[in-house]
């Protein structure tokens, strides 16, 4: 029986490091967390409708957040570890999650393409460049 105990204390432990990495695999980068999100909002395309799914985010910096902005492109793959994703890169940095939600919170799909952002200088990115992914 005392044989067996270091053998069972080591598949134990074992066993305890799988589950925490299986949990650290399960909370990948692709996920966002929803503390995190300014802004989501799903837009049609020529490939469905809801097909191009634009997420606005937080990243958090030593001096406040960082503001930056992915397309999910192809709803039916999100969250699988294969979603194609246009990233939009940093769009701007903000001091507070109401600053961001101010400045970066609205996402309009048109004809032309996405605009995110209240203000002149928002992000904007074409529907031809969106849709070039096939």
């Amino acid at each position: 029986m005392r044989r067996s105990l270091p053998l069972f204390f080591s598949i134990a432990v074992a066993l305890m490091i799988g589950f925490v990495s299986g949990l650290a695999v399960a909370h990948s980068s692709e996920t966002v967390e929803i503390n995190r999100v300014v802004a989501m909002g799903w837009g049609d395309g020529k490939y469905g409708d809801a097909f191009y799914g634009a997420l606005v985010y937080l990243e958090p910096q030593s001096s406040g957040y960082a503001v930056r902005a992915k397309v999910y492109i192809g709803r039916d793959n999100i969250g699988r570890g294969t979603s194609y994703i246009h990233d939009c890169g940093q769009l701007g940095t903000v001091k507070t999650h109401a600053e961001a939600v101010a400045q970066w919170g609205a996402i309009a799909w048109s004809d032309a393409g996405l605009r995110i952002g209240h203000s002149p200088d928002s992000y904007f990115v074409a529907r031809d460049q969106l849709e070039n992914h096939r």
